[in-house]
């Protein structure tokens, strides 16, 4: 599902739909389930280049997903949809009154971890201290990451903390690009990945794997191709009528319930138990690799 109550937020969805062509492709995925790139240019009578723009564009709006398939013709790109439902809160957007605040938080900037191997961290320039050595994780270095990773624990950020004392939270939310932390690395490896904020639980997300059946569109060129490529944006959203991971419900905890005052610290946790059901470690990627190239989104909605 993808989950919109800002109108800036479907900027990229809005022109991935204002073509026919790739309504089509969406139309054809709908109906067949998972398409290779060919099928769509014999389809619309397109050459391959153009079909790639289209593709391009529908998978930056999180409306498809894209993988590659070897086999007899050769390794091929395979299409299919990433999302059943796409809504747009107006009634929300209307009722979020005050001011609306947001930060990024660099990836490396996190103020506590416990990291596990396998584990790591880089820049886009280099690999910041060692494979599989959670020391590393202290080096000075590690703000400059881009990317890190951890077979189970977790890492912790501080939030800038928007809210004034006349003013009261009514919703936050969080962004961020994540997969799973497979040892090789593995299509289907599905770990479960909790958030908390302040150290109350908000809700747990099932990453369903590691992938690099391709590079991330901002990966830089030296990054090793048989580590993570990419990830899925995942969105929480936290107000008084829940949490939500997806734009779906997954547990009762609301904005009230997270303490959050002025001038306090906001504690944002991101967590793999060593105990969970699926124990599959995260991938996190910032500014400068994965798809997105940016760090953890975080948006204030304030009222007074």
């Amino acid at each position: 599902m993808i989950y919109l109550k800002d109108f800036k937020q479907g900027k990229l969805l809005y022109e991935a739909l204002d073509s026919d062509i790739r309504i089509g492709i969406l139309d054809e995925l709908l109906q067949k389930g998972e398409l290779n790139l060919a099928y769509f240019a014999k389809r619309f009578d397109v050459s391959n280049g153009a079909i790639t723009a289209h593709v391009k564009k529908l998978h930056a709006a999180g409306l498809i997903d894209i993988s590659t398939s070897s086999g007899v013709r050769g390794t091929q790109k395979i299409c299919s949809l990433a999302t059943d439902k796409i809504i747009v809160d107006l009634v929300g957007l209307r009722q979020a009154e005050g001011r609306v605040e947001t930060a990024q938080v660099d990836i490396g900037h996190y103020v506590d971890y416990d990291a596990n191997p396998t584990c790591g961290l880089a820049s886009t320039e280099r690999v910041i201290g060692r494979f599989d050595d959670p020391a590393c994780f202290a080096y000075p270095d590690r703000i400059r990451a881009g990317i890190l990773w951890i077979a189970y624990g977790y890492v912790e950020y501080l939030v800038p903390n928007y809210l004034a004392e006349d003013s009261r939270l009514e919703e936050l939310q969080f962004s961020l690009e994540l997969a799973s932390e497979a040892p090789g690395y593995a299509a289907f490896y599905p770990s479960d990945v909790y958030f908390s904020v302040n150290g109350k639980e908000v809700g747990m997300f099932v990453s369903k794997g590691e992938y690099n059946d391709r590079s991330g569109t901002c990966n830089p060129r030296w990054w090793y191709g048989n580590l993570g490529q990419y990830g899925k944006k995942v969105s929480i959203v936290i107000n008084e009528q829940g949490s939500f991971i997806g734009g779906i419900r997954v547990s009762d905890t609301k904005v009230s319930d997270l303490g959050v005052c002025a001038t306090e610290k906001i504690r944002f946790r991101i967590s793999v138990p060593k105990d969970a059901e699926h124990c599959g470690g995260f991938t996190l990627f910032g500014k400068g690799f994965g798809d997105y190239d940016e760090g953890i989104t975080c948006k204030f909605i304030c009222a007074r």
